[in-house]
């Protein structure tokens, strides 16, 4: 879940001026409610650009160590001196990374697969236990989705051995009802 004391700390990090910021709620809540972090996010789609809430979602992302971290590195160190086109194609080996496509401008996009736990109707869901805790129906900001991006990019950077920027967030259960699984796109810096 994203951290409305982190998004502050990273709109500051990033230069977004002092007179946007002060207008959020940058104190972390009590508990795992989901409607001050989506409150916050919504504002943030209205306050900023669509690269500055990419830039602040991008360091966010839950579960950065653990097996993922531990399987990640190896992969990096073990394919560090292979070129990025054949680390990306041999990623789908650790688990939990799927398959990303390296596209022709030299980012790369990485689609989530699966049906999860029926949050929502359509064919996919959002992993996010926070977002778990909604009533149906609802639609949440993919904006949202950039603490999952966060995540990945993390674990990515990591596998890959290179600087990661989150260019997109493609498409989102979260905006579409499990029509559209998550999907994300990254540029090496």
């Amino acid at each position: 879940m994203p951290s409305q004391k982190k998004m502050g700390e990273s709109m500051r990090k990033i230069g977004i001026s002092e007179e946007i910021i002060t207008q959020f709620d940058c104190t972390d809540q009590k508990g795992n409610r989901p409607e001050p972090i989506i409150e916050f996010i919504d504002l943030m789609d209205k306050l900023l650009t669509k690269e500055q809430c990419l830039a602040v979602m991008e360091r966010e992302g839950c579960c950065k160590g653990g097996q993922r971290d531990k399987d990640c590195k190896s992969f990096g160190n073990e394919h560090k001196d292979k070129p990025l086109a054949e680390k990306l194609a041999l990623l789908s080996t650790v688990q939990y990374m799927m398959a990303p496509r390296q596209n022709s401008d030299g980012s790369f996009t990485v689609t989530m697969q699966g049906h999860q736990n029926g949050v929502h109707m359509g064919k996919t869901t959002c992993s996010c236990g926070t977002i778990k805790k909604l009533k149906q129906p609802f639609s949440v900001s993919k904006t949202y989705c950039g603490c999952c991006a966060g995540h990945f990019l993390y674990h990515y950077q990591n596998a890959l051995g290179v600087k990661l920027r989150l260019k997109e967030i493609n498409s989102s259960p979260l905006e579409t009802n499990g029509e559209q699984p998550c999907s994300f796109t990254f540029e090496v810096v």
